[in-house]
């Protein structure tokens, strides 16, 4: 997101907050905040990629960014996990923000989607803590890459800059709607086939199918296949200003209603 988004962002939680919603939503939205307020002090301790390996990278349709590519300074990040856990724990009272955890392992394995280290800590808490201590540096490394992308090569089912799964996905105000999948990792947007599932590739019509709410504005891809979901907005119907990173939790009726019906996120 660009300053000027995160501004906005930052003016719609302050209203929020005058009306606190539910547990679950108001700690999603402090855990966005505790985000926002970080990124000013975060820089790319290196510069993003050399040209020729984000080229190469590209070629083979491999993200452009793997673990040790990112330059984290380790001490700012584990301050901003134990601020995450502290929040965690006014809503979860088995959360030991000071307890012990191999940050750098445990940040190398929630990247990669691997088994996270054993700590005092359920894997639940600990990976939404590590999700939101991380978003600030992937965000500004993919504000330095997502340029290089060429969108229209690359439509894969996953993020271009840290190989994410979509968690959102957006109709472009353009006639023709394309269809733009959003990153939950970096806030990356790429585009992709609106015929199509983005979680196990599934091309068969007969097997893909779309929810609309009564005003047309908001859709839910379902794959029959996977029993996979992707909410989404046609913002050619939206009528005030979108902010992208509050549509996922401002539509989370939709995904009990998925869920409700037998589908899963992300597949």
């Amino acid at each position: 997101m660009t300053s000027e988004i995160d501004n906005e962002v930052l003016k719609r939680l302050d209203d929020w907050e005058q009306e606190p919603p539910p547990g679950p939503i108001e700690l999603y939205l402090r855990l966005m905040r505790l985000q926002l307020d970080a990124k000013p002090d975060i820089s790319l301790l290196e510069p993003a990629l050399p040209a020729q390996t984000v080229a190469d990278r590209l070629s083979r349709h491999e993200p452009l960014l793997t673990f040790a590519d990112l330059g984290i300074d380790w001490g700012k990040f584990e301050k901003l996990l134990r601020e995450a856990l502290g929040i965690i724990g006014n809503y979860l009272d088995s959360t030991d923000p000071e307890c012990d955890i191999p940050v750098r392992e445990a940040a190398e394995a929630w990247y990669e989607g691997k088994p996270l280290p054993q700590t005092a800590l359920d894997g639940e808490t600990l990976s939404v803590a590590l999700h939101t201590a991380m978003k600030p540096y992937l965000t500004a490394y993919s504000q330095a890459l997502l340029p290089e992308v060429d969108q229209k090569r690359w439509r894969r089912g996953y993020c271009p800059i840290c190989g994410s799964s979509p968690h959102f996905s957006f109709l472009s105000k353009d006639e023709e709607g394309a269809r733009w999948l959003v990153c939950p990792r970096c806030d990356a947007q790429w585009l992709f086939q609106r015929l199509e599932c983005p979680f196990c590739g599934n091309k068969d019509q007969k097997q893909l199918a779309y929810l609309a709410d009564d005003s047309g504005i908001y859709r839910v891809y379902l794959c029959e296949q996977c029993k996979g979901y992707l909410k989404s907005i046609d913002l050619r119907r939206a009528d005030s200003k979108v902010l992208l990173p509050l549509e996922w939790v401002s539509t989370l009726d939709l995904d009990r209603q998925a869920c409700e019906s037998g589908y899963s996120a992300g597949g």
